[in-house]
């Protein structure tokens, strides 16, 4: 089987399960999204008060309070979806209409602000089109942009020396092992930024001291730059993928010409960063000034300038091991990474020392960066998001340990980290909770499970209950089996270092 083969296997493999585990979380990034697809504007004002991170500036309209560079993609596959999706809502809305039954609202969920969601979404007509909305940007862009990542995932491992048998194993278990499976439910900002600042890694990196391109040094620098415009944790990526590409520059060309060269990736990163500037200039009139200055005072708000401060020690433990959002809680396969500056050289895949420290500085950077930022506290309301720009980096320090580890090591180790990467995108609790309910409670989906929350109130066979997936997983799992089934005649195990042959 060809690698390319095995590529696009691979992207419809992710694609597919991805799209499963979408989760109807309608978080402030679709707001945007939606404005943009429906009224062409980035402006949400028709959606003030349906969630606390959106506000008026007086004379300018309604925003996010973030930035909106994960949401401006997600509306392109709404907007080529609305000739189907507004008939339906239309149609629906006369049969309500029509019907004359009083409208309920009952949503059977512990957490008081999702019922009143709910409600007021109920109330203004809101709810279908945000469920098929919100499911139409999993499908057409949040998912096949997380399987995107898992691709690219191989390509790095592929070039550090991995075989392609252990490059395929290892990219399948960043994307369903790590945090990053849980985040893909829904579109996520901080995991727009790890996936641009992967892409911006493999834009520059080759072994064996190999020089990128000026294209792909550009590209570098824009996909690092698009990622501030997607959240202010970018700028760690522009910082550290800059600074590491100028010294791989100049160590291959010296100083003035390895400076030159670097000038496609700062021309890349002014780019994508004009495009914040200019977001902040149109919405609210300064392109200095971060939404985050223009909003209204909130719970942590006032902790430093506008919710920044220096790290703080607490938050810091918290994000790495708070039971409810840690990183390490929720990716425990993470920790192997530390491992990595540890192992004695030798042959086989590896990465050198200098991509060592930018995965190493690419996680402190993000670490001390989200323990200055005061909202991180809130983290325990959504689960895991601020340190995942350092997953990928993480990761690939990791990759080198796992090739390292006994085969029967590897099989337990793969095993338990898939589990409890797959059961935190089932059950979208804390992931202690998520595990046991698995363990205990079998197989789910998160969007079966609200429509059970909602029992009767769109298809009365759902009264009560949430429907069981196990058919639907049988069905999908036993199409992607006869996907791969031609690579199982090439009788490769995980322990064979060697290509797969064309």
């Amino acid at each position: 089987m060809s690698s390319r083969a095995i590529t696009w296997r691979l992207f419809l493999t992710c694609w597919v399960l991805f799209s499963m585990h979408f989760a109807t979380n309608i978080a402030r990034e679709y707001y945007p999204a939606f404005s943009l697809a429906e009224r062409g504007t980035l402006r949400v004002d028709p959606y003030v008060g349906l969630h606390p991170d959106l506000f008026e500036v007086p004379g300018r309209g309604a925003f996010m309070n973030n930035n909106p560079g994960a949401s401006i993609p997600a509306a392109l596959p709404y907007l080529l979806a609305r000739p189907i999706v507004d008939p339906l809502v239309a149609r629906a809305a006369a049969a309500r209409a029509a019907s004359g039954e009083e409208l309920t609202a009952d949503y059977d969920d512990h957490r008081p602000l999702r019922r009143k969601f709910f409600k007021q979404v109920r109330e203004k007509g809101l709810d279908l089109r945000f469920g098929m909305a919100s499911g139409i940007i999993q499908v057409g862009y949040t998912a096949p942009l997380s399987a995107l990542a898992v691709v690219v995932m191989r390509s790095v491992l592929l070039r550090m020396g991995f075989g392609a048998a252990w490059a395929l194993g290892l990219a399948l278990l960043y994307g369903f092992g790590t945090p990053v499976f849980f985040r893909t439910g829904f579109i996520n900002q901080n995991l727009a930024v790890a996936h641009l600042a992967l892409f911006s890694f493999a834009s520059i990196y080759r072994r064996e001291d190999r020089s990128p391109s000026p294209r792909s040094l550009l590209a570098a620098g824009f996909l690092a730059g698009y990622g501030l415009f997607c959240d202010y944790s970018g700028l760690v990526p522009i910082v550290v993928l800059g600074a590491y590409a100028l010294a791989k520059l100049t160590a291959e060309h010296g100083t003035r010409e390895g400076v030159l060269r670097s000038l496609p990736m700062v021309a890349g990163g002014v780019l994508g960063c004009a495009l914040l500037l200019g977001y902040q200039a149109w919405a609210f009139g300064d392109p200095l000034y971060p939404a985050q200055h223009y909003m209204p005072a909130t719970e942590f708000s006032g902790d430093g300038w506008n919710g920044i401060h220096l790290p703080a020690l607490d938050l810091a433990l918290q994000n790495l091991v708070d039971p409810r959002f840690g990183l390490f809680t929720a990716g425990t396969g993470l920790l192997l990474a530390f491992a990595a500056p540890f192992l004695r050289a030798g042959p086989g895949p590896r990465l050198a020392r200098r991509e060592q420290i930018l995965c190493l500085a690419m996680f402190v950077g993000i670490w001390l960066f989200a323990s200055s930022v005061a909202f991180a506290r809130l983290q325990w309301n959504t689960g895991v998001r601020y340190l995942l720009p350092a997953v990928p980096f993480l990761f690939l320090l990791g990759a080198t340990v796992w090739a390292r580890l006994p085969q029967r090591a590897v099989a337990l180790l793969a095993g338990a980290t898939l589990l409890q990467g797959w059961s935190l995108a089932m059950v979208r609790e804390t992931p202690a909770e998520s595990l046991a309910t698995t363990l205990l409670g079998g197989l789910q989906l998160p969007w079966l499970t609200v429509l059970g929350k909602m029992g009767a109130q769109y298809l009365p066979f759902f009264e009560g209950r949430a429907p069981d997936p196990t058919l639907l997983f049988v069905a999908v799992f036993g199409a992607l089996a006869w996907l791969w089934w031609p690579l199982r005649s090439q009788g490769r195990s995980l322990d064979d270092n060697a290509e797969v042959t064309p």
